[in-house]
């Protein structure tokens, strides 16, 4: 094992874990550490996943991370070069396998909010955020895997105060009871923890990331957590890490 490593690096590798072979997968315009994920699980174990980034570009390949999914320098050797609209078709037409969210607010169910916080009657919100340009992608992608840079019991709620994306709703049946036919989250990766959803459909930690204190979870989030002897995190392998830095992320963009 390689003991240091950054934070975006971990997050990095506990993503590209989750990504199959043959996945078609659709990252947000700024979503450095899912798209190094893709780019990541395509060297290591799924040479047939595709990355689309939400300008349209397919497999961009420009030997180095950009911050931006709509930096211009990721056409460099980009194996096609379509449009948004050619993207949303895919969406409607159910054919993304998977689809990352983050969010200004993540609730127990997985719901996102990525429009606004802080709501009451006849007052205008506390905080605005960017919205999302296509909710379909929610419901159509086959599964969607969560993320947040940070981990602190304001981004991770009982309940979101905006639902812009959903998840698994109130829980339990309720996403396939709306009408939609898809998974849902499967997945949430944080600073602190890796989580999945029980067969209620809530959050519940998978495993804690080697060095962190499990009152540091409980304690940073915004909802109650089943306890227990929490698993650790397996740690980056040297292969990953070694690869993640030659072929990926060359000038250190994670670190």
């Amino acid at each position: 094992m390689i003991d240091s490593y950054s934070t975006d690096e971990l997050m990095t590798v506990l993503m590209a874990r989750e990504l199959h072979n043959g996945d078609l997968a659709v990252t947000g315009a700024t979503s450095l550490v899912p798209v190094a994920a893709c780019l990541l699980a395509q060297q290591l174990h799924a040479p047939d996943l595709t990355l689309i980034m939400p300008s349209g570009l397919v497999n961009p390949r420009p030997g180095r991370l950009y911050r931006s999914a709509s930096d211009g320098r990721w056409v460099k050797c980009a194996e096609a070069v379509g449009t948004g609209y050619d993207l949303f078709e895919m969406s409607e037409n159910g054919r993304l396998d998977v689809m990352f969210y983050g969010g200004i607010q993540i609730d127990k169910h997985g719901n996102i909010n990525l429009t606004k916080t802080g709501l009451s009657q006849g007052s205008p919100p506390k905080f605005r955020g960017p919205g999302l340009a296509n909710t379909s992608f929610a419901v159509v992608s086959k599964r969607i895997i969560l993320f947040s840079g940070s981990h602190t019991s304001r981004t991770f709620v009982e309940e979101v105060d905006f639902v812009t994306a959903s998840g698994h709703l109130s829980g339990g049946s309720s996403r396939a009871e709306s009408g939609i036919t898809t998974e849902g989250p499967v997945v949430c990766i944080t600073p602190l923890a890796t989580f999945s959803f029980d067969e209620t459909k809530a959050m519940q930690v998978r495993s804690i990331h080697p060095g962190v204190n499990p009152e540091d979870v409980a304690n940073n989030t915004g909802f109650n957590l089943r306890q227990g002897n929490w698993d650790t995190t397996r740690a980056p392998t040297v292969n990953e890490l070694t690869t993640l830095r030659q072929c990926v992320d060359t000038t250190g963009e994670l670190r």
